[in-house]
């Protein structure tokens, strides 16, 4: 076993030491910690821990299917809030990994999934972000899943950050595994949520929002990654305008469905609303033939690439047609009007309707 505080000396780094199977690091001086260069001096490691980091933000490099470590821990790294997917992903003998007592707050499914032999995962005392969808995938994930199997302290943990500060995540994340808006906005458990995220849940319609007194309230409304084609842009436009809480709606990548029909109207709410929702560059239209619509931004898109062709007219309305039967008689009267009026400027002659009139 090796113990190095405030960092490796070069005397343990001008050679490869395959006599080091157990590495400690304590109280990393600096930022970062390149796991790629570990690996190299350090490559018959079977385990690594690394504690006491207040200055550790990153790591850098990756340990590769040649590393035989088998378990890592790292504690106490108060500026630590991710480790990233690539770290361990490619790891083969990887079978424990300890992520007690930091900072985390994001995590990448690819951390858990990543490694085939890894069985035993511990989370617990980080301070979970449970606002900002970057835990949306643990909500789906089943709970007698290979995952879930693996978090070891998974109803231990608790949000620490924004709406959800002191709650156990895994009740945010049962209200998260919700995909159907209908269930939601129907059930008063759920009424009094003002954040609600519904990223990447194969969402095709949300219809049931319209007249549902939450849609009138919410804070936050997140639709990101669904399947919308499209959304009933009347009722969202009524709610944005008597909603005063709003701050922020996400809409991206969502397979839009480009035609004259509803771009208009859609773009026209958009462009309305453009201070709150927050990801215009990810709302494109879907994949098309037509190369000027396919995965074009639909907020800059130009209305005459969507209306062009012949069979995409913009459909005429019942109160349309009334409307225009209306100017027809309207313009028929004042016509009428000013040709009797001239003809009797001219030949001093009243019109019929004078002559025959008692």
């Amino acid at each position: 076993m090796l113990t190095c505080t405030n960092g490796v000396t070069n005397i343990w780094l001008t050679n490869i030491r395959y006599d080091i199977s157990h590495l400690m690091l304590l109280e990393w001086p600096g930022e970062c910690i390149n796991m790629g260069r570990l690996q190299k001096h350090f490559p018959q490691l079977r385990s690594l821990d690394i504690s006491n980091s207040t200055s550790l933000k990153y790591f850098k490099g990756h340990f590769d299917a040649q590393s035989k470590i088998e378990k890592i821990s790292i504690h106490n790294s108060t500026s630590l809030w991710e480790v990233p997917a690539t770290v361990v992903g490619n790891m083969t003998q990887l079978r424990e990994l300890d992520l007690r007592n930091n900072t985390l707050r994001h995590m990448k499914a690819n951390l858990l999934r990543g490694p085939p032999q890894l069985q035993t995962v511990y989370l617990g005392d980080n301070k979970w972000d449970c606002s900002d969808g970057g835990l949306d995938w643990l909500a789906m994930e089943d709970k007698n899943g290979t995952v879930r199997r693996r978090l070891l302290d998974y109803y231990e943990l608790v949000c620490h950050q924004q709406l959800y500060r002191g709650k156990p995540l895994h009740k945010v994340m049962d209200i998260i595994r919700l995909s159907s808006i209908r269930q939601l906005v129907q059930n008063p458990q759920y009424q009094k949520l003002v954040d609600l995220y519904l990223d990447n849940n194969s969402i095709q319609t949300v219809k049931e929002l319209e007249g549902s007194e939450w849609f009138t309230t919410f804070r936050v409304l997140s639709l990101r990654g669904n399947m919308l084609k499209q959304i009933p842009v009347y009722a969202f436009d009524k709610a944005f305008q008597g909603n005063n809480n709003i701050m922020h709606v996400f809409l991206g990548q969502n397979p839009w469905r480009c035609d004259c029909h509803f771009i208009p109207r859609f773009q026209g709410l958009l462009l309305k609303y453009k201070r709150v929702i927050r990801d215009l560059t990810d709302i494109r239209c879907a994949k098309s033939d037509d190369k000027s619509i396919s995965f074009v931004q639909i907020s800059t898109i130009s209305l005459g690439n969507v209306c062009r062709n012949n069979d995409m007219k913009m459909p005429i309305s019942t109160i349309n047609i009334v409307n225009l039967i209306l100017l027809a008689l309207i313009t028929s009267v004042i016509g009428k009007f000013l040709y009797d009026w001239h003809r009797f400027r001219t030949t001093g002659e009243l019109p019929w309707i004078s002559a025959v009139m008692p």
